[in-house]
């Protein structure tokens, strides 16, 4: 597969605000913009603040995510990164596929990327705030002084039963005439393994020993990508968390 590499990027932030639960709303434009980065995005249709936790007293909530973004506009993926309720992120997991968005572009040309995207709800007027922060720390570094068991959020690897053992790996296949120029270099990726196991948004944390050949990182993402582990758990319950892969081009002898 041909594709521009993966990588997170800072972006600027939006606030919207919804209108009432029995009223039509309308889809909502916005151009987001950094430095070298332009997003332009329409949410068609806003997640609505859960009415069985309005009932239950809850006044806010807060959805944190990374959306995996082709550099056509395709939303490919995305993974809920901390839900201070579950039903918080059901709630924008019901809507999001209907979101439009435009070609990333980063001075004038078409990449992919993934990008971290905070939601915040309130119960009061049905607020909804729409927040693009630069990056995990940040994401994880909140709560809102509650205790939940239907929290969702990021487990530390310290805190896991057992480490992540890989039960279907897949190497990269490229020719060693790809290798010659980055021989002895190596990509880091970064990725998440979700509740069942699986690999998602993979992307490159850095580089080391030179040069790498961007057709070798597209092999080393794609192969991560259909890596398969044994799903993570802390005290017997299934978790996401959060890991680095390093994948050493070499030629063969």
């Amino acid at each position: 597969m041909n594709k521009p590499i993966t990588s997170i990027l800072l972006m600027t932030s939006v606030v919207l605000k919804g209108l009432a639960n029995d009223e039509e709303v309308m889809p909502y434009e916005h151009n987001l913009s950094s430095d070298d980065v332009d997003l332009q995005f329409k949410v068609v249709r806003q997640p609505k603040f859960p009415e069985s936790l309005r009932s239950q007293g809850y006044s806010h909530g807060k959805v944190q995510m990374l959306l995996e973004l082709h550099f056509d506009g395709e939303l490919r993926d995305w993974i809920v990164t901390y839900a201070s309720h579950r039903d918080f992120a059901e709630s924008i997991e019901r809507v999001i596929h209907e979101w439009e968005f435009g070609p990333p572009k980063r001075k004038g040309k078409p990449i992919s990327l993934v990008m971290p995207i905070e939601i915040n709800f309130r119960a009061s007027g049905d607020i909804v705030n729409f927040n693009a922060t630069d990056g995990l720390n940040h994401m994880m570094s909140s709560t809102y002084g509650f205790s939940s068991f239907d929290q969702i959020k990021i487990a530390d690897v310290d805190m896991l039963d057992n480490f992540p053992e890989p039960i279907h790996v897949v190497h990269p296949k490229v020719p060693n005439s790809l290798v010659r120029k980055s021989d002895g270099s190596y990509g880091v990726f970064k990725f998440f393994i979700d509740t069942e196991g699986r690999v998602r948004l993979p992307h490159v944390d850095h580089i080391r020993g030179g040069e790498v050949d961007v057709r070798l990182l597209e092999a080393a993402q794609d192969a991560l990508e259909e890596w398969e582990f044994a799903p993570p758990t802390v005290k017997g319950k299934k978790v996401i968390v959060e890991l680095k892969q390093p994948f050493h081009f070499r030629r063969s002898h």
